[in-house]
Parts: structure tokens; sequence; C-alpha cells
């Protein structure tokens, strides 16, 4: 946030933050204490009411919080009039539904219940004390659809959705897959496309279509994500883009489906001749020459009797500076054949297969080269034609706002799947098309019927017949959610706290999410003669790292002590080495300053828990809150121990692998960390805003509206007050225990 100086009218000044602004009420938190005031705009002085009225105009102080300095835009979702006629129309066809099936509907859900849910399920977080009282304080009966467009447009929506579809895509950040496969610049890319509200269709193609380099292209991490694996990848995208899977035909004609071994190997021959990974020499014509001095030298170098090992550290560090080249989506020519196994009457072994779609009709024509077969790929797929295509994700986005799939499992469809109703179904595939695959204005539309507002049903998926729709599912927060909520409490801000670049590392080359990796972002329009003068400096630096190396291992094979001189001094070198030929990979000497990668705004970063405001004592017991952030700007997936992985973040290996089931290790998780008790009744928002308040019950009626985004019943309030007035402190600390570790808290209602 951007820190100003603020002045009364007594003259009095502190040092403080905006918060929000209500008609001339601005709320604003003091640095010292981390207090917050809510005081007339009078009181300011007139330079700082000129800045407050300027930062309202400009659209960075709203009625729950300050921006502050605007990141990239946000495509707003299209306010039509025809979405409330849509959504009346599902209304309808669910009343239909429901006399069919003679059920009747679950009532309609109270402001409290709403809001959380509503929070939740478009920007994946429990909303803050400010944004709850403004909501249940407003008598504006259009509140909950005005609700529904503040959330779409927000910056929270960018991060809850980059969730779902790094689930769903598999996107990890760490790792092989986050550095050499793109990971990095996929899951940036990824963000833009959700911020841009990108129409699903054109998503789809960037993907299916994309080749080159993902530093350069990042939607080519798609087929990278799969490196080496062709067969594999088409497996994924018909799972991913059409709900239909085809694992099992890799093998063998499917038991329980249509589809045929050959149908597999035929859709397959579409994307085949797309490879990922080449011959850095062979097919990088601009190193060519390069490579043929390299290689002159070392034969000429080699003469004599023995090898030259001069020649052979340059042929060795020219591949380490030039390792991410190998890392490319390339067509090629090569063609799909049948395994030399196949056992079906309708091929023999071998046969070179041509491509053929799985369903509707597609003249395929001639295709004769990898590009044709791409495009033509991509056109069967994202077609409004194919049967599949749109019926997914219309399905998909219900399910993620609903709970559960008009067709469920979402990806799992077969030949004979039935909807659950089929008119509702259709209709929804209607609307995705009218709206040209805007996803925005597809929830918009979802959110304001008011099936979206009833009280939420338990499905018990062992009892196909027990759940008829009567209401959204009842379900668990993700871990994501959870984390997220957790972030809230501790810093109402969190939505603004951005992660300017992902950054990995591997083989000691750096990858960031802004430039190509290593020395190759330094070395565009170089001279044969510069490269090989630079290979020859690296490759000082490699010898010198590799004997640093040597000496080392030598010293700690012999059983002397770590602790002598000798071993500290051949430690200490061989860390410098390293560092040397680190820096020499990633073209350090080229950089001089960091200004490439942009340096967090002001806006990004935490008053309320930088080290500076923390007290020395209570740092080592929140260091983990010294760089909080929202799920989506952690790398992925977490580490083993972090709350992410303990509440069953997907580990990106298959698609949607994330488990949201309970455990015993999540029980004692939440019962016994110091981050979710100390701190969150020590220092979360709620706490330093309940401080503020006059009386006990005022006290505590902002602790449940903090927490769990209602006020207490009256018999809550009656049990709890008398014990919060005897010993305020201790009862503080146990109703936040106790409100974390209910379903209240962990449970989307």
């Amino acid at each position: 946030l951007e820190a100003r100086i603020f002045t009364d009218i007594d003259g009095k000044t502190i040092e403080a933050d905006l918060v929000s602004i209500n008609d001339d009420q601005v709320t604003i938190r003091r640095h010292n204490d981390q207090r917050t005031f809510t005081l007339p705009l009078s009181q300011f002085s007139k330079k700082d009411q000129r800045f407050i009225l300027s930062e309202k105009k400009d659209g960075r102080l709203s009625l729950t919080d300050y921006a502050g300095t605007p990141g990239k835009p946000i495509a707003p979702v299209t306010k039509d009039p025809v979405h409330f006629k849509a959504s009346n129309r599902i209304d309808a066809l669910l009343l239909d539904y429901w006399a069919d099936e003679s059920v009747n509907p679950e009532p309609i859900i109270d402001d409290s219940t709403y809001l959380r849910r509503t929070y939740l399920k478009v920007i994946g977080r429990i909303p803050t004390y400010a944004e709850a009282i403004h909501f249940l304080s407003s008598n504006d009966p259009n509140k909950r659809s005005q609700l529904i467009d503040k959330l779409l447009d927000s910056q929270g929506y960018v991060s809850h959705h980059f969730n779902l579809w790094a689930d769903i895509l598999r996107v990890k950040t760490t790792g092989s897959q986050g550095s050499r496969f793109g990971g990095i610049y996929y899951a940036a890319w990824l963000k833009d496309q959700i911020r841009e509200n990108v129409p699903y269709n054109q998503f789809v193609k960037s993907l299916l279509t994309a080749d080159g380099y993902a530093w350069e292209n990042p939607a080519a991490a798609f087929y990278l994500r799969d490196f080496g694996m062709p067969l594999d990848n088409i497996a994924m995208s018909t799972q991913v883009f059409l709900g239909t899977q085809l694992q099992c035909a890799q093998c063998h004609d499917h038991p329980d489906d249509v589809w045929t071994q050959k149908d597999f190997y035929e859709l397959s021959s579409f994307t085949y001749g797309l490879r990922t990974g080449i011959n850095v020499p062979r097919d990088t014509p601009e190193y060519q020459p390069l490579y043929r001095e390299l290689n002159q030298r070392a034969k000429a170098a080699n003469k004599g009797k023995r090898p030259n090992k001069q020649a052979a550290s340059l042929i060795s560090t020219s591949r380490e500076l030039f390792y991410p080249l190998r890392w490319k989506v390339q067509h090629s020519d090569r063609p799909l054949t049948l395994p030399h196994d196949y056992q079906y009457d309708d091929a023999k072994p071998k046969d070179v297969v041509n491509p053929h779609v799985l369903f509707g009709d597609m003249p395929i024509g001639e295709l004769s080269q990898s590009t044709d077969r791409v495009e033509a790929y991509d056109n069967w797929v994202t077609s409004p034609e194919n049967p599949r295509f749109t019926l997914v994700i219309a399905n998909r986005i219900w399910k993620h706002t609903m709970g559960k799939g008009l067709i469920d499992p979402v990806d799992n469809i077969m030949n004979d799947t039935v909807p659950e109703s089929p008119e509702l179904m259709d209709y929804l595939v209607e609307l995705m098309q009218a709206f040209d695959y805007d996803i925005k204005q597809y929830q918009r539309i979802l959110l304001n019927t008011q099936y979206y507002q009833r009280q939420s049903v338990i499905d018990n998926p062992d009892l196909t017949d027990d759940y008829h729709f009567e209401g959204p599912v009842f379900e668990r927060m993700t871990a994501e959610q959870i984390w997220d909520s957790i972030a809230t409490l501790m810093s109402p801000d969190i939505d603004h706290i951005l992660l300017p670049t992902y950054t990995t590392q591997d083989r000691g080359i750096r990858y960031t999410s802004n430039s190509a990796p290593g020395v190759i972002k330094h070395t565009k329009g170089w001279s044969q003669q510069d490269f090989l003068q630079y290979i020859e400096k690296t490759t000082d630096a490699y010898r010198a790292h590799q004997s640093a190396r040597t000496q080392l291992n030598e010293l700690r094979a012999s059983g002397v002590d770590f602790n002598s001189p000798q071993f500290k001094a051949a430690r200490k070198e061989d860390k410098e080495a390293r560092k040397t030929f680190s820096a020499m990979l990633n073209g350090s000497e080229f950089q001089g300053n960091t200004d490439d990668e942009p340096a967090m705004a002001s806006n990004m970063m935490m008053a309320s828990v930088a080290p500076e405001n923390v007290p020395k004592a209570q740092r080592s017991s929140d260091k983990w809150l010294r760089n909080i952030r929202r799920a989506s700007e952690l790398q992925s997936p977490m580490s083993n121990g972090h709350l992410l992985e303990v509440f069953g973040q997907s580990d990106r290996m298959l698609i949607e692998n994330a488990d949201n089931s309970g455990n015993v290790l999540q029980a004692l998780f939440l019962m016994n960390s110091p981050q979710t008790n100390n701190l969150l009744a020590h220092r979360s928002a709620p706490v330093l805003e309940a401080r503020q308040a006059e009386t006990p019950e005022d006290k505590l009626a902002t602790l449940y509206v903090g927490f769990l985004a209602r006020e207490p019943t009256p018999q809550e309030t009656e049990a709890l007050l008398p014990y919060f007035i005897e010993e305020p402190d201790k009862a503080r600390e146990r109703i936040i225990w106790a409100m974390l570790n209910t379903q209240q808290f962990l449970f989307i209602q």
C-alpha cells in the first residue's frame, strides 16, 4: 500500500494507509500499531482530501479496499440485461425437472450465507470484515447481482480461476516442468488469458496450435508438459476438452465405450508430427555454423595421441550454455504407425496411420504436412458443430459454480451418457455458443439464477437417487480456498499482493517468466566470434568448477575433519567456482542490474506483516507471513508440510488431482498450528477491528463477521459473552480456534 501522512484539523499527524471510503467516511490503517480508524473526509488536511478524492476518481479507492497503483487491467464482464432472462429460463427448466422428479427445491439462503458462498465461488476466498459489513448493511434490493459484477471484475477472480485451470491443465512452476518444460511461462500466460477474458474457443486454439519455445510462445508448454509422450498428450487433450477418456484405447479397444485402438491412433496422428525436443545443432540453423567451428576445433586439437581436454570442455560448455534450446515444440514429418503387436483385423501391425476424427462429419482431404494436420485437428475440436466441445465446458463451469455437473464426472462422457436434465443441458450449450464462449458472461447468468441462491444440499455419491439438484452441493473448501481465506484474515489487501515473475532454476540456468532463460536472452545478434569468445571464457569457469568440486569430493572421501581449515577452504572455493560458472550460464555480466525483472510495486507489500513492523521476538514464529500471497502467486505445487499440501492441493500430475477429503493430519494442523492459532488470534484483521469496538457485544460480533461473515446468534451471544467479559484475551483465542475448526469455516454452505 502507498504510505501517506494524514493530518487532522488539530495539526496532529499520523502515518497510515488508505483502506476504503463510504460516502464521506474514510477508513485508514495506522502504521505503528495497525489499528484502523474511520473519520469524516473533512477531518483530513486539504492536501490529503484532494489525494483521497483523486484516488477515488481514478478507481483505486472503493467501498471496501484500496487497490493502490493498478496492475494489468482486468476485462470487465459484459452487463447485458438478456443475462437475467437467461437466468430465469434456467430456473424455469429446473422447476419442470423438479416436478418430473417429484421433489421440492431448497429455500433461498440469507444474505450472510450468500455473501460467503459468492466470495468463495467467484474469487476463492472469504470476504474481509469491511466487505462483509458493506454488503450486510446495504438495503439495496439489487445488491446480490451488484456483488456478482464486482467480483467477476476483480483481481480475485483471476487468482481463483487460475487455480481451477492450473489443476485442469496440470501447470507446474517447480521441477523440470516449471523450468525447461516452460511451466513458469505457462502459468503467467494462463493468468493473462483469464485476466483478458479470452473466449474459451480461442484459448483452446492457442493451446492446440502452439509451437516454438515457451518463452516466446508460452502456450507451447501445453505440449511440453507431456514431453516425449505425444500419445499421452492426445489422451489428456480429449479428456480435458472433449470429456472423453481414451487412455484404455491406447493399448486395446475400450472395454466400456465404443472407441477402438485404431480410433485412438487415427486421432493421435493429427498431432504426432509435433516434436517436444530438438537436436540443437541440426534443428537450429542459426547455431549450425557455431557448432561446426567447435567440432573442427575439437578435431584439430585431438590429432595428437591424447584427447585434448580443453577441446572437450568447449563442446561440453556449449551444450550447457544452450541447454534450454533443446526444449522446443517443432513440426516434423515423422509418421505414426500402429504398434508392433497390434492384434485387430482392421489393420496390420506397423501400418502408417492416417488422421481421422472420433465423431462428427469432418472432411479431411490431403493432410501431408504436420501444420495442416494440427490446424485440422484444432478446427474439429473447437468447432461449434463438435457435439462435445461446447457441452463439456458448459457442464464444467456449471459444476464449478454449483458443485456438481449435470453430467458427472465432467470428463468421462461415454456414448450412452445422458445428462441429469437433457433440456437444461441443451440450453446451457445454446447459451455458451450464443455468447461466443465468453466464460464470464456465462458465469454471470449462472450466478444470477435463483437456483444458485438456494440452500446447499449434501450429495452422497454412493446413492445415485439421493440428489436431484434441489440446491447447490454442500462442499468443503479446496486447499487454495482455505489458504487464501486465512491469508485474507491476515491481510485484507491480499488480492493486490502479486508475484511479479515466476522464477526457477535447472542445471544452474535461471528461468524467469518474463524473459528467455540463461545467457540466451543476451546473445541475440551475436556474431560467431562473439559466441566463441564467450564459450571459451565460460569453459575456463566450467573447468575451475569441475576441479573445485573434484577436490572437495576427494577430501570428503579421505575422511578429513569437516571443521578443518583445509576442508573449509575447499568448500569455499567450490562455492565460489559454482557461483562464477552459474553467472556465466546466465549471462550475469551483461545484466549489470536486474531492471528487466520488475521489482514488486509498493502496493504489493504487506505493511501489516512487514518484518520492520514485527517485534524481533515474534519474527521467528511468523516467517511464513513475510511473503504471504494468494495460492495463485506461490510456486505450485507447494512442498510437503505446507498448508496447501496438507489440505490436498493437486500435485499437477493428473487432471484435477486435488483431494478435498478430510484426514487426521488436517485436523491436527488446524488445532495445533501456531500460524492458525496464535497469529490469527492476536494479529488478524478481525481482531484489530474488534479492538476498536466499545462494548464486549460489539467485539464478539466483529469477530464473527470477520471470520464467518455473520453475526453470532442470540444463543451464541448468551453462551459466549460472560466468558468474553471475564477473560477477553483467552476467550478471543478460544472462540477463534473454535470457529476455524468447525464446518462453518471449512465448508461452503
